[in-house]
Order: C-alpha cells, then sequence, then structure tokens
C-alpha cells in the first residue's frame, strides 16, 4: 500500500478571487467496498446556491486505487406513479396507454448514461425516449425485491420490445458491484430493445451478461419505494407502476465516478472530491474506499471491432483475430461453428490465447458466409459470449458517409438525403443494393437508392417524426453479394420556446434535453447578431427556464445550435 496522504485543500496563486455567493455543498459520501483488482460505480451528488455549474475533480490518497470522474454524459429523468384504487389523498389522474388512470405519485429518478462506455446503448434510448416509447406507456412490470425492477416493455408483460434489436456493449471498467445500477434486460445474447432494469445492490452475477450503462443519482428513495411494492407470484406489482415520462436533461451538480482496486486486498484509501463553480466558489468532501475480496470470478466477454477483414474478391482467405477477455486472465476456451455452407474449409486457431479465423470460401464461391464464434471460462460453455461475424466473397467494400439533418416535427418529408457510398466500381447499378433504415424512434423502412452526378451512389428516405428530440439514425447498406456497411446520422428535430414576461422580466422556457442549442436573443427579429443570453437556465420539471430582465418593450428570443 503506498503511504502517501491527501489533504483537500486550495492553493491560488496571485490575486485570490472569492465567490460573493454561498459555495456549493457536497453531499454525504458513504465508505466505498472495491472488489479487489476490479471496479465500482459511485454516484455524487452537490448543490450550487448560486445555480452555476459545478466541475468536479477527485485524487486518491494511495496508488492501490485509482479514480476516474466520467464527463460527458448525458442524465436521463424519470417520473414514477402508481395506480391508485378509488380517490385517496393525493391521487391525481394521469394519461396512460390511451386512457386515463388513477394514481398517486411515487417521484423521479435521474441517471448519468455512460456514453463513454456504451455508445450505441445510450444513442438508441435517446432515440426511444425522444420518440415517447417510455412516457405514459410502460411501467415496472417486474420487482424482484434485493435484485432488480425492471421496466420499458411497451406491451407491458416484459415479452415486448422496439422493432429492432441490437448488441450488447460490455466494457471491463463497468460490473454491477454498485447499486443503483441501469442495465438493458435482454432475452439472450445481443438482443437488447427497450426494456431496462435498475439493480438494488451490487448482482455480480449479471457481470458481462447485461448492458450496464448507466448509474442512480437521484431518486434512491424511489428505487426503495418501487423495491417495496407487493407484487404477485409472477413478481408484477399489484397496482401498476407507471413511467409517466422520460427526457433527457441536464444536470450541473451530479457526476458519477469509477474507483478501480489493484489486485491486493485491505488497500485503503482516501478519495477526495472537490466542486468548483467556477466563481470562486468550492467545494469538498473526502471518503474512505478499502479493496475487499473479490467473490466472483467474472466471465470472459468479446471484444467489439476487432474482426474488419470482412470482403475479399472470388477465391480469396479472409484472415482475422477475435479477441476477449478475461478479467482475472484465466484460460479462454473458444469456439467457431459456420453457419452455412459457403466456407466449409475455414479454421479457428488459437494464437497467444486469442482466436484466429480463417475463413476459406468455397470454389468460385460468390456471396455472404456467416461464423459464430464463442469464447468461455470452461470447455463446456456453461457461460460464454457469442458473436456472429459474415464475410463477402466476390465483392468489394463499401465506403458509407452520413448527412445529419434537421426536420419539423409532425410534417413528413421525402426523398432526403440520408448517406452517400462507393463500392469502388464504376457505374455499378443502383439495383445491386438495398438501404435499410432505423430512424431511431422505434421505426424502420427501407431507403431509396439513386446515382448523383459524381457517380456515387446516394441513399434518401421518407419518414415523419412526431415528437422534437435529437435521434440516431441507423442506415445499412448492403450489395447482393453481400458487403454491407452502416453508418449513423443525427436527425435533428428542433424543440419549441415559449416566453412570457411579467414586468421587466421574460421567463424563456424551452425542453430540457436540448442541451446543445443555445439560447440566444435580439431586440429586432430581422437582426443579423443574436447574442448569447448568459443566464444559466434553471431544470424546472422537464423544462430549462431562464430569465431575463430587460427594459425594452420589443425583445426576441430563439433557440440554435
Amino acid at each position: 500500500m503506498n503511504g502517501r496522504r491527501i489533504l483537500c485543500v486550495f492553493l491560488f496563486f496571485g490575486t485570490m478571487a472569492f465567490s460573493t455567493f454561498a459555495a456549493p455543498v457536497i453531499d454525504p459520501i458513504p465508505g466505498a467496498s472495491i472488489p479487489a483488482g476490479k471496479t465500482l460505480i459511485l454516484p455524487v451528488t452537490a448543490s450550487s446556491p448560486n445555480g452555476r455549474p459545478l466541475t468536479f475533480t477527485a485524487a486518491s490518497s494511495t496508488n492501490g486505487i485509482t479514480v476516474e470522474i466520467h464527463t460527458n454524459n448525458p442524465f436521463w429523468k424519470m417520473s414514477v406513479v402508481q395506480a391508485a384504487a378509488g380517490n385517496p389523498p393525493g391521487a391525481f389522474q394521469t394519461p396512460f396507454r390511451g386512457g386515463v388512470a388513477t394514481v398517486t405519485n411515487i417521484g423521479d429518478m435521474t441517471f448519468m448514461l455512460f456514453r463513454d462506455l456504451t455508445p450505441h446503448t445510450v444513442d438508441v434510448i435517446q432515440g426511444l425516449t425522444a420518440g415517447g416509447l417510455y412516457t405514459s406507456n410502460t411501467i415496472f412490470h417486474r420487482v424482484v425485491p434485493g435484485f432488480v425492477i425492471q421496466g420499458g416493455d411497451p406491451s407491458t408483460n416484459g415479452l415486448g420490445g422496439p422493432v429492432f434489436r441490437y448488441d450488447n456493449e460490455f466494457n471491463p471498467r463497468a460490473i454491477f458491484s454498485g447499486n443503483g445500477q441501469l442495465a438493458m434486460a435482454n432475452s439472450g445474447k445481443d438482443t437488447d430493445g427497450s426494456q431496462f432494469f435498475v439493480t438494488a445492490g451490487p448482482q455480480r452475477a449479471l457481470d458481462f451478461g447485461y448492458t450496464l450503462f448507466g448509474q442512480l443519482v437521484r431518486g434512491f428513495d424511489v428505487l426503495t419505494n418501487v423495491i417495496n411494492t407487493p407484487t404477485n407470484g409472477a413478481a408484477r406489482p399489484l397496482a401498476d407502476v407507471i413511467i409517466t415520462r422520460t427526457s433527457f436533461v441536464p444536470d450541473n451538480f451530479d457526476t458519477v465516478l469509477t474507483l478501480a482496486g489493484t489486485n491486493a486486498v485491505g488497500v485503503a484509501g482516501t478519495i477526495c472530491v472537490i466542486a468548483d463553480d467556477g466563481a470562486g466558489g468550492h467545494a469538498t468532501n473526502s471518503f474512505t474506499a478499502t479493496t475487499v475480496t473479490d467473490t466472483l470470478n467474472d466471465p470472459p466477454f468479446l471484444y467489439p471491432n476487432t474482426v474488419t477483414n470482412l470482403v475479399a474478391p472470388v477465391n480469396t482467405r479472409l484472415t482475422n483475430m477475435v479477441a476477449a477477455l478475461d478479467l482475472e486472465s484465466n484460460t479462454l476456451y473458444w469456439g467457431a461453428v459456420t453457419l452455412d455452407m459457403n466456407a466449409t474449409n475455414s479454421s479457428a486457431i488459437v494464437v497467444n490465447g486469442q482466436v484466429q479465423l480463417i475463413i476459406i470460401p468455397d470454389a468460385n464461391f460468390v456471396g455472404s458466409a456467416s461464423i459464430a464464434v464463442r469464447v468461455g471460462p470452461n470447455p463446456s460453455f456453461s457461460t460464454y459470449d457469442k458473436q456472429i461475424f459474415t464475410f463477402a466473397f466476390g465483392d468489394t467494400v463499401i465506403s458509407a458517409v452520413p448527412t445529419n439533418f434537421t426536420a419539423p416535427a409532425l410534417v413528413p418529408f421525402t426523398n432526403l438525403l440520408l448517406a452517400t457510398f462507393t463500392n469502388g466500381v464504376p457505374n455499378s447499378a443502383t439495383n445491386n443494393f438495398t438501404a435499410f433504415i432505423n430512424w431511431g424512434d422505434n421505426s424502420t423502412n427501407s431507403g431509396v437508392i439513386l446515382t448523383n452526378l459524381a457517380g456515387w451512389k446516394e441513399v434518401r428516405g421518407s419518414h415523419t417524426y412526431t415528437n422534437a428530440g435529437n435521434y440516431p439514425v441507423y442506415l445499412t447498406v448492403q450489395s447482393a453479394s453481400g458487403a454491407s456497411a452502416t453508418v449513423v446520422s443525427t436527425a435533428s428535430v428542433p424543440p419549441v420556446i415559449s416566453l412570457t414576461r411579467t414586468g421587466t422580466n421574460n421567463v424563456v422556457r424551452w425542453p430540457a434535453w436540448a442541451t446543445d442549442y443555445q439560447l440566444q436573443s435580439a431586440t429586432n427579429v430581422a437582426a443579423l447578431n443574436w447574442p448569447a443570453v448568459t443566464n444559466f437556465p434553471a431544470l424546472t420539471g422537464y423544462d430549462s427556464v431562464a430569465t431575463n430582465g430587460t427594459i425594452d418593450s420589443a425583445c426576441f428570443f430563439r433557440l440554435k445550435k
């Protein structure tokens, strides 16, 4: 154990700046136990009386424990109520699945989503949230005390999901050693959809079987209330626990830490967390972290994106390395099987613990060949991670470039450019390709492929977004021989801004998810220069609200990306 000590102090050189406002406050942080050699994800909450955003730093007193602050990640807010019989005190009515339900309030939960660890999953959640899949449409249909609460199913019975599925995302620094961890439910390998669960305490048996993509930062009392709700024999609450709204929101006062411990047990250190409001106000808080015996031998998992050599001419073999990780460095056991009869002479060779795939197409074969690879901790594959890889022969690589676009809500668009691509072969026929579009809002369709004047192919699509929001648009182009390329663009459906005036105060309100828009003002709507409004907006419900005092009777506001 390193014997250095750490003190939470501030040193100023030159002129010392003092805040004229009350300093921020970091809430108490309990002591933390980190599985030796692994990680613990820990939320930190704070307050800033002057409303200024907080910047966090953290340090450890020992080299045996490192600390990472997750930055630039989005936050996801969720409001939860429970169906009520009759009209008990505090009951109110809320829309639910096309009707109205009488409910009592449980409260809000706010999560940090780990775009830095699981970017694809967070993109999917962003699109489904903006599209309204969760709002007044889903419930927590499964509640298991001491384990999880599970929700997000549009069919409300645990069997449904969106119109598409996608792969798990695993990260060696994201294990279920904490509390209030947010993860995707699934019905097998790489079947993530819209259903999610929140853990009650450490659930290490879930490590690398489920995508861990977020951490609860506020609303632990709500988690406790839902966990304690009475259920039937199928773990479904007797009274529906309804998700009335979800949205991405700004959270300028909270953060999440990941603590990583050495393999040695019993290493203790002081973790010092500092919050800075950027105007001279600072707060510090410290807690003790200790490495403890890790009681679980985690299963291995496959690294993503290591297989990249996917397309070859006729009668040409392809060679790729498939990589996996075991946190305990245990022996890896591999299995590979061809899923069709198009590359029957292919082989999988273990090289330094990883697998080299040599895909040999049958003589003169043109088309695609798929191979499933799995890795496990034992030869019986009692648990394993699996991935299917598809290779194309007699084809050329497709290179595609996505196009971001803006579209108004509730206004259909047609023939909109989504991407351009080429396979490197001049004058390739457009009917040699297909394009599949996932619009991000729980809808999919096919694109139209044209050739532009530069000889590149264009993919154009038609759709209608019902709600404002930012949507990830996934576009997959595939040739008749099997080569494919997937690109992602962003569809921006602009928010609506509202303005009220009281005395000399302008109160501007807009959806809180629109953090990538800047509030600007001008006294002339035709002005060329619209200065940014520098007031820090406050989060009120699901809206950002800024109050701007002015004596001008004419003042215009807009949101600009």
